[in-house]
């Protein structure tokens, strides 16, 4: 609607506008990360500049004059903004599919709430006598992960355990039609390219390249990257992994596509949930 008057101002001060149709509230942020947020624009994007670059919260912390706590409410809503690019990409040509499983992980919960008895992260050793069981573990996380020929990724939470079509099929819309899948052997990922017709690749059992030359290596890379963060990180939550593995994405969107002068101003624009023009009749 362009049929909307001024509506005074909220407690900070920030002017607030009135539909004249469905009578709602809103203001200029809404709809975006900025909601409700008190932080100005030159702290956000020093903010944003420090994540591109791998800041801690404690740099954050020094660099903005924020404390840690509120850092760290800020990089989850930068992340989670960071999600749309993810949720509109449509891979396409040959696209490399390799899912890959990471542990789940509790970190951050509190002792009353724990489902579980508390583990220690980190390396352990293995009991002296007993082996690990084989297969994947249903305490395992499966992320999809897929990258086409030019660059759009989409990298995704699918389930527990091993990956299976059903897992894979939650994101066939993100596919083009007629695309190539290029993969391992894996009879869920044979199953989902003949339950959506499209044309696969297949890498043998015991090679690393398909018949026509081509490999997962790109997929690999991501693989590479997150357990690096999660090294780094000395664990991530899984109630938080989404949102780190779309900040992965959008650092790959930025790296592929722009001069790295351009990364901040960039990434503030396509962390926005909408960007809304205002014309008032």
């Amino acid at each position: 609607s362009t049929h909307f008057v001024k509506n005074g101002f909220n407690p900070h001060n920030r002017q607030k506008y009135r539909c004249k149709k469905c009578k709602s509230v809103f203001m200029a942020t809404t709809g975006t990360m900025f909601t409700h947020s008190r932080t100005s624009f030159d702290i956000w994007t020093t903010f944003i500049s420090g994540e591109l670059n791998g800041m801690t919260l404690t740099q954050h912390s020094v660099a903005t004059g924020l404390s840690v706590t509120t850092c760290f409410n800020m990089r989850h809503k930068l992340y989670q903004a960071a999600a749309k690019i993810q949720n509109n990409v449509v891979l396409s040509g040959n696209v490399e599919l390799d899912p890959t499983y990471t542990k789940i992980n509790l970190k951050g919960t509190r002792k009353d709430k724990m489902p579980r008895f508390s583990k220690q992260r980190g390396k352990h050793r293995r009991h002296s006598t007993k082996r690990a069981l084989p297969g994947t573990s249903h305490h395992k996380i499966c992320l999809v992960t897929a990258i086409d020929e030019h660059d759009n990724i989409l990298f995704k939470i699918g389930g527990l355990g091993r990956e299976s079509a059903e897992i894979l099929n939650q994101y066939s819309s993100h596919f083009a039609a007629h695309s190539t899948i290029i993969s391992d052997d894996s009879h869920s990922i044979q199953t989902f390219v003949g339950d959506n017709h499209f044309n696969s690749d297949i890498i043998p059992s015991n090679g690393y390249l398909t018949p026509k030359g081509n490999t997962v290596s790109e997929v690999n890379e991501l693989h590479s990257e997150l357990k690096n963060m999660i090294r780094q990180k000395h664990g991530i939550s899984t109630r938080h992994l989404q949102g780190y593995l779309n900040w992965i994405v959008m650092k790959k969107y930025l790296k592929y596509r722009l001069d790295m002068r351009k990364w901040k101003s960039e990434a503030y624009m396509e962390t926005m949930f909408e960007q809304i023009p205002f014309t008032c009749a």
